[in-house]
């Protein structure tokens, strides 16, 4: 683990941050060059990128080919969108379809319902007051006044040089709206050159400007548990502690939008290393996790009372665990909510991950922080075990989704419970198949495991290598507890 750890250890800030960048993304970048288009401004390297980039799916093909060399055939697109679910039904679909829009793939449809500003992630509610603006222009209509004053105003809000939020892809969509209304305004030029100045040495754009927050706490308890020098973990706690805001956190430094994971994750790690020191960050964070739990004790990830997710809620109950008396009704409830949100498979809904075996990890992480005596843990763990037993390939390792090619971060995450609740010969193929995969330079590449706006993927790849050396660490930890060992240095 120590060429790990290094590595890691080297790409920590002064201030204890670990700020690497998100990969380019057909979809952000398409949206610059329409824009740039638009306002008669070149970027020939952005040309460049669409022009040799590597789709990561039928949307991606679509969006470069429509940016570079106009629309195709419709019909592809539309069985496409008639075929788009997932758990955040029309609101997603109407995102897809106004950037096929913008890019020209397809015309402008009527306008949609017309959109709520809230309550949403404050992301959600920008892109859908800009959506609202790019229809009523497609059909020859004056900008409706309260889209536009909403518009600016949040726009203005946040700072004209910067990246709206840190969010490149909503901060695009909203310029798009603002130069069919306001052409001349500086906040156009302004947004153009902050987001121009995300570009990657490949040209391309990515979909956020960076989420240091959530980057430095899983790095942080990655090295916690790999025994790194405490000075280091400290400063990067010390970082985080110094972002709560409102007893949350957001996903970047620069972001106001605070939410459950990246919460619960900071909590993780500031308990896990020192919890007397964090004490009082602990405290305000408990109590904004009690106050965002549903009536069923399921979590959401931005407000409460939004569609609970499985994998939220798992983060919730181990960030509250270790206050299990003071928060007894509310965690029973959230446990009885994972239980009730288990497949008949063993399987759980993915969230903001495309790998089946990173919620389950989470869940059985928090099924394992209850108190005993609930029958229905044993029978779920047992259950999700032997799932991932079914699903691990050939090759050791596990994909995304069961049958898919297995990659270092779905492996990464399946390592921990093979360890704890698996068989040795499961948990050895898996630990072979991450030797196997190391690179020459000791770290570790897979393909994007994040996805945003859902279910799109984007790519950071310092988590690679901090996800397997979480999964190394915790087993080296069981093997201490029963006596085994195992080195991947």
């Amino acid at each position: 683990m120590n060429r790990l750890i290094d590595r890691i250890v080297s790409q920590i800030a002064a201030d204890g941050a670990v700020r690497t960048p998100c990969e380019s993304r057909i979809l952000e970048s398409a949206l610059l060059y329409a824009l740039l288009d638009k306002t008669d401004l070149r970027n020939e390297k952005l040309g460049a990128f669409l022009d040799s980039a590597r789709p990561s799916g039928f949307l991606d093909e679509r969006l470069a080919h429509a940016t570079l060399h106009g629309p195709g055939d419709p019909g592809p697109v539309l069985t496409y969108l008639q075929s788009y679910q997932h758990v955040t039904g029309p609101r997603k679909r109407v995102l897809i379809e106004a950037v096929l829009g913008i890019v020209g793939e397809l015309p402008f449809t009527s306008r949609p319902e017309p959109p709520h500003y809230g309550p949403q992630a404050s992301w959600t509610e920008l892109t859908l007051c800009a959506i609202g603006l790019l229809h009523g222009h497609a059909r020859g209509l004056p900008p409706d006044p309260r889209d536009l004053a909403q518009l600016i105003s949040r726009l203005e809000g946040f700072g004209a040089e910067s990246v709206w939020e840190g969010n490149v892809l909503a901060h695009l969509i909203a310029l798009h709206a603002l130069h069919n209304c306001r052409p001349d305004s500086p906040l156009l030029s302004k947004g153009i050159d902050a987001i121009t100045r995300t570009a990657n040495p490949d040209g391309g754009i990515p979909f956020i400007e960076g989420q240091t927050v959530w980057v430095t706490a899983l790095a942080g308890t990655a090295l916690t548990l790999a025994g790194a020098p405490e000075p280091i973990t400290l400063r990067m706690a010390d970082y985080l502690a110094d972002l709560q805001i409102d007893g949350a956190w957001g996903y970047t430094e620069t972001t106001t939008q605070t939410d459950v994971d990246d919460t619960t994750r900071c909590m993780h790690f500031l308990r896990t290393l020192a919890p007397q020191r964090y004490a009082e960050a602990l405290r305000k964070a408990e109590k904004y996790l009690v106050a965002m739990a549903d009536s069923s004790g399921g979590y959401s990830t931005y407000l409460s009372g939004h569609a609970a997710e499985t994998d939220l809620t798992a983060g919730a109950v181990i960030a509250l665990a270790p206050s299990w008396p003071r928060h007894a009704p509310l965690l029973n409830a959230s446990l009885a909510f994972l239980l009730d949100a288990q497949r008949e498979d063993g399987s759980f809904a993915p969230s903001w991950t495309a790998s089946a075996s990173s919620v389950l990890a989470h869940v059985l992480q928090a099924l394992t922080q209850a108190p005993p005596g609930d029958p229905r843990i044993p029978q779920a763990i047992a259950t999700a075990t032997r799932y991932l037993a079914r699903t691990q390939n050939p090759d050791g390792g596990w994909g995304h989704q069961p049958g898919a090619p297995s990659d270092a971060i779905s492996t990464a995450h399946a390592l921990p419970v093979a360890a704890s609740h698996g068989s040795e010969v499961s948990r050895a193929r898996a630990a072979a198949y991450l030797l196997s995969h190391r690179r020459p330079d000791g770290g570790f590449t897979a393909p994007p495991d994040q996805v945003g706006p859902r279910p799109i993927p984007f790519d950071y790849p310092v988590l690679a290598d901090i996800h397997v050396l979480t999964a190394l660490a915790e087993q080296a930890r069981e093997n201490r507890s029963v006596g085994g060992s195992m080195s991947l240095r």
